[in-house]
């Protein structure tokens, strides 16, 4: 059977209604053909009925996608346009191979177990010369330009011990009944240490141990969407490694896009392997895990002062709302925090932008996007705009940072934290 039959099949479904065109962030912005799914799926349909060959100018166009999900989430035909896309960069590389910055990144700095901390502590260190400080923020931005870097934007400070060299395998909560491992990802590791740690004050809180492998390493994501199948396999063996035989029942995963990608990414990558259905069924996310804590036995103090109200709004992560189906979760939890007032933004499902590598190779496109969202988040008029994506939060730090906004963006657990340790 020819292997492009599958992808031929989805292509054919797409006729062409336009839909996609209303819903897309990036065709809002730049108003082509060739940037909404639409355009994308001819393409795509040329290329596989060999109309068209592997270019620069395809995968400029096939780039040029947040996978936000959007398209395929309102396609009246079940396109899935977003997953279309993605494979078709992975045959991109599969035929052209990876760029070289990407090759470098992917295959020669993240799949080393020594040379991104490596390069992190060293960066550590001379972070002060190329940025300065945003005291308010608690954030960087570039002194000027740099190659994918844009002066004046917020940079994330690389903070030093990295969050799994804090502490040890294993913190162990009182009187703690069950062991739950705890899976960082890189952003929480090298540039958001303090919501790993918050994360583990509330395990420890309410009665577990949290379990911390220090061979854990990139999810993945990064290299599935860049079209790199080889190094998502590669990191998905590591990660399933690093926690199979640590007898966890379950896995929690703070960031939302590396929860998506544990839970649902790595079963695509080996259909069928009962080791990854067994490792992905122990995934889970904190608004459902900590939701669930408190409806059973609540470990909040409600006795807070009520006029002491702090009001937040919810930034809905694609890969959590789209991907998972899961959006009421984060607002009951936050409803039921005690001195929070929750209210709802306009599209609080909006793609932010972010997109990973988008943000990079198309910053001037992002921003157009995030400025959207920003725009959004202060007609909600909130002290914290709160997500669960690690991308998500710097596009927000981002955009907040360079409108001079008064919200802060928060994550998830940070907010639970401090209404229990305040």
């Amino acid at each position: 059977m020819n292997s492009l039959a599958p992808l031929k099949e989805i292509a054919e479904k797409c006729v062409r209604c336009g839909i996609c065109q209303s819903v897309c962030p990036v065709f809002a912005e730049v108003q082509r053909e060739a940037a909404a799914a639409r355009g994308k799926v001819t393409l795509i349909r040329n290329l596989l009925i060999e109309r068209i060959g592997y270019s620069s100018k395809l995968s400029t166009y096939l780039l040029q996608c947040l996978g936000c999900g959007a398209c395929s989430e309102n396609c009246p035909n079940g396109v899935k346009a977003d997953e279309l896309i993605l494979s078709v960069r992975a045959l991109m590389v599969e035929k052209k191979g990876l760029s070289l910055p990407k090759w470098m990144i992917l295959r020669g700095i993240i799949r080393s177990p020594h040379l991104l901390p490596l390069l992190l502590k060293t960066g550590s260190l001379v972070q002060g010369l190329l940025l300065k400080k945003i005291p308010k923020e608690s954030g960087l931005h570039l002194r000027f330009s740099l190659p994918y870097l844009n002066k004046g934007r917020f940079i994330p400070s690389i903070k030093t011990p990295f969050f799994l060299d804090r502490y040890p395998d294993e913190v162990k909560g009182k009187d703690a009944q069950k062991r739950i491992g705890l899976f960082s990802g890189c952003s929480i590791n090298y540039l958001y240490p303090s919501i790993g740690e918050a994360t583990l004050r509330l395990l420890n809180q309410n009665h577990f141990s949290a379990v911390l492998p220090k061979d854990q390493t990139c999810c993945g994501l990064p290299a599935y969407g860049s079209g790199d199948i080889e190094t998502a396999k590669f990191l998905l063996k590591k990660n399933i490694r690093a926690f199979q035989s640590l007898n966890l029942e379950q896995i929690i995963v703070p960031c939302a896009s590396c929860f998506y990608f544990l839970k649902e990414g790595y079963l695509k990558l080996f259909p069928g392997d009962e080791e990854v259905k067994s490792f992905s069924k122990k995934i889970t996310e904190p608004s459902t895990f900590f939701l669930g804590l408190i409806g059973a036995s609540p470990q909040i103090d409600r006795t807070s002062d009520p006029h002491k109200k702090f009001r937040v709004t919810f930034h809905d992560p694609c890969h959590l709302r789209r991907g998972m189906k899961i959006y009421q979760e984060p607002r009951q939890l936050l409803r039921s925090l005690p001195g929070v007032e929750f209210v709802e933004m306009k599209e609080p499902n909006r793609c932010c932008g972010m997109g990973g590598s988008f943000n990079l190779i198309y910053y001037g496109l992002s921003k157009k996007v995030m400025h959207r969202k920003i725009d959004d988040i202060e007609k909600a008029d909130a002290d914290y705009v709160v997500t669960s994506c690690m991308g998500c939060m710097i596009q927000l730090q981002d955009g907040l940072h360079q409108r001079a906004a008064k919200t802060r963006a928060a994550h998830l657990v940070e907010v639970l934290d401090k209404t229990v340790n305040s």
